[in-house]
């Protein structure tokens, strides 16, 4: 079927085809678009009479019908793929490990679990408890948020920190630096144990969601009809390039092993430093660049975007903006781009104008 460039909804088979295109390196007609439009209110939308934040976290009834209110409100245009993530927060794979969550209001966070260095034996000893209260939340979402959402709606990965990530919740990020420098070989053990409960935890994720017919997305709103993920560190911000290589790389390429699709998620400037490291990567097709609040607009990062093209891998430019967005299409041209707009647009016919330029810059 041929594409029809003037419908700027979302079409499952038009984003997924555009998809596809990016993360081969190439496009379709244009780059894939994630934008959003300011939303309205929902009167559908459940009202939290919780006690605590962690009632309303936990419960899942409330958040599977906030989604839902939220989903039905939310124009979809372009290639921003109608998904929810189930999620109590980034520590989920270090509750694994006995870890406790800690509900603030918009995000979650993990008591340390291991003390002391030497309490990596009983880590590497412990097998990992995928019956934990947290992830059968977990699993009650992704249940719960299909039967809702009944096609109209997707339910996504949920958000899985990688091994060392997993180990800075465990026993906290300066303790582990130490931990790497005093002990290498024990932190060594631990962090493939750590993997391999990571590569377990995705498994059972994709199993489930792929039984209930839904496609591999995450946060990271990109599409793809088999294995695809975002690996990634955000710990390494705090090592040397020498210990990203030596300890840490093994980890990632684990993690990736199981994956058709993948896009690393480069998280602040103390990052680049591994840049380098990211690109080496066999297998990896594409690299979000996270500059963060201070550090943009995007255009500003054009080099780095160079470097990952020039390395051939795809890349997600996160914009501020629309002008932000072109002004970066402009310099780099289309072939293996994704665009995504992180301030809301006004209105719909402001994100349609915007989609109608991609497509002319794009032709």
């Amino acid at each position: 079927m041929p594409l029809n460039p003037r419908n700027h909804y979302f079409d499952h088979a038009t984003a997924s085809a555009r998809f596809e295109a990016w993360w081969q390196g190439g496009r379709l007609d244009r780059p894939p678009v994630s934008l959003w439009v300011e939303g309205r209110h929902s009167p559908r939308a459940p009202r939290s009479t919780h006690a605590t934040l962690r009632e309303r976290w936990l419960d899942v009834e409330f958040q599977v019908e906030s989604a839902l209110a939220n989903l039905e409100t939310t124009p979809c245009l372009g290639d921003s793929v109608p998904a929810w993530t189930p999620n109590v927060g980034p520590d989920l794979t270090s509750t694994l490990f006995g870890a406790e969550l800690v509900f603030g209001e918009n995000t979650s966070w993990c008591q340390h679990t291991v003390p002391e260095t030497a309490d990596w034996e009983r880590f590497i000893a412990t097998p990992p408890d995928f019956a934990n209260p947290y992830w059968q939340t977990i699993d009650a979402l992704i249940t719960r948020g299909a039967e809702r959402f009944a096609g109209r709606y997707y339910v996504a990965m949920p958000d899985l920190h990688g091994s060392f990530d997993m180990l800075a919740g465990l026993r906290g990020p300066e303790n582990l630096c130490l931990d790497i420098m005093d002990e290498p070989e024990l932190v060594r053990r631990a962090s493939l144990h750590a993997t391999r409960a990571y590569v377990e935890a995705y498994r059972r994720f994709y199993q489930r969601l792929t039984a209930l017919g839904q496609p591999s997305t995450t946060w990271c709103n990109y599409l793809h009809s088999g294995t695809a993920y975002v690996p990634s560190c955000d710990f390494w911000c705090l090592v040397s390039r020498e210990v990203g290589e030596n300890l840490i790389r093994r980890t990632i390429e684990l993690e990736m092993a199981q994956l058709e699709r993948s896009i690393f998620h480069l998280d602040g400037p103390q990052a680049l430093q591994h840049l380098d490291l990211v690109l080496s990567l066999p297998g990896l097709n594409a690299v979000q660049w996270v500059y963060g609040a201070g550090h943009g607009p995007g255009r500003q990062w054009l080099d780095v975007y160079r470097r990952c093209r020039n390395a051939g891998k795809a890349i997600q430019v996160i914009a501020e903006d629309a002008a932000d967005a072109l002004a970066v299409l402009r310099e780099l041209g289309p072939d293996g781009m994704w665009i995504t707009v992180s301030n809301p647009f006004q209105n719909t016919d402001r994100a349609t104008e915007f989609l109608e330029s991609v497509h002319q810059l794009s032709s």
